[in-house]
């Protein structure tokens, strides 16, 4: 099997892990700066680098990863499916949803395999959890809460694309961190978002970069800048089942280092994990204690990814995606992009409730 990376940067290294341990052929990398793309290639054993994406369009190649800053999926995504390639996609898929339907709908037609890296789904405790709330012993669902926290973007900080809506997308916390958090939500208890009410948190607007660090505070000759988008955001939810539920959101939140917390009320019995403590997963009922499954070989957080990749790669070598894949197609990418221009739009209209049109 033939593939090709688009972009170089820090998830590019899971994806070629990936590929190496599967089995695959590291064809080609492609990154806008030639250096980068020449560095990723020497480190992952690649046969060929270049900073142009047509390149990966070429015959031969069978699959692409994007792996490149959101704004630039979907031009990238459809040109590779438009040229017959299977696809696996960084997340969000699209940042305005209208570009996920399309590229969905050119995925079908084509019988092409579609994949978005929701990897958080592949945590065996993931697993678990939507096998125990769908069982009849747990009861309607009521109540979905939970947080995704982070301290990476609490200053000071690199200036990165992260920060550019060029690239990025008019939000951050909420695309970034937020998406997993909806995805995992849909994969534990099959419900859908019918609608949002957001409040965005943007603490340091007014920034001061200097040798490509941001600072709260002037520096010398540094240049200052207005970030826009969001550091943190609290959301309520409701669900198609009438259930409700409630999301905290932040990356500049200090010691966390990368907790996904969800917590599942449902009538007869609930259910709680989190990504920090990984191997746990806690269950109760009334008048019954905290009953706490313990699974020490369930994996840590890079074993997601390579869950992930095993399962998009089985539908890659058959050469046409699955009936019901276990993994995140676009779809599911759609799907969540939806409900994040739904967040931003309740979040920039003074936090009205807003429902989410699929």
């Amino acid at each position: 099997m033939q593939t090709a990376i688009i972009g170089c940067g820090f998830m590019a290294n899971a994806h070629a892990q990936a590929i190496k341990e599967l089995g695959h052929s590291l064809a080609l990398v492609i990154d806008s700066s030639g250096q980068k793309a020449q560095d990723f290639a020497r480190d992952w054993k690649a046969d060929r680098f270049g900073d142009s994406f047509p390149m990966a369009l070429e015959e031969g190649i069978q699959c692409i990863h994007i792996c490149t800053p959101p704004n630039l999926h979907y031009a990238m995504v459809k040109d590779a499916l438009t040229a017959g390639k299977h696809v696996i996609c960084e997340k969000p898929l699209c940042v305005k949803p209208e570009q996920g339907a399309e590229l969905v709908k050119i995925a079908q037609e084509r019988n092409l395999v579609n994949a978005v890296n929701f990897n958080v789904r592949f945590y065996e405790a993931s697993q678990k959890a939507r096998n125990f709330i769908g069982s009849p012993d747990f009861g309607e669902i009521c109540l979905i809460h939970g947080s995704y926290l982070q301290e990476f973007h609490a200053l000071p900080d690199n200036y990165s694309w992260r920060y550019k809506p060029e690239l990025a997308g008019p939000m951050r916390a909420t695309t970034e961190i937020g998406s997993h958090w909806i995805d995992l939500v849909r994969f534990w208890t099959g419900l859908e978002i019918t609608e949002v009410c957001a409040n965005y948190g943007k603490f340091s607007p007014d920034r001061f970069v200097e040798n490509e660090i941001m600072y709260s505070d002037a520096k010398n000759n540094a240049e200052k800048i207005t970030v826009k988008t969001e550091d943190a955001a609290i959301i309520s939810f409701r669900f198609s089942n009438h259930a409700i539920g409630n999301l905290v959101l932040s990356e500049v939140s200090h010691g966390r280092n990368n907790r996904l917390a969800l917590e599942v009320t449902g009538k007869k019995q609930s259910i709680w994990w989190n990504s920090e403590d990984p191997y746990h997963l806690c269950t109760s009922q009334k008048n019954s204690g905290v009953r706490v499954q313990t699974n020490a070989f369930g994996g840590g957080f890079p074993n997601t990814f390579n869950a992930f990749f095993k399962e998009a790669y089985q539908d890659i070598e058959s050469n046409r995606p699955s009936q019901n894949p276990a993994y995140p197609t676009f779809l599911d990418g759609y799907i969540n992009s939806v409900i994040c221009a739904a967040i931003y739009e309740s979040a920039n209209n003074n936090s009205a409730w807003v429902e989410v049109k699929y």
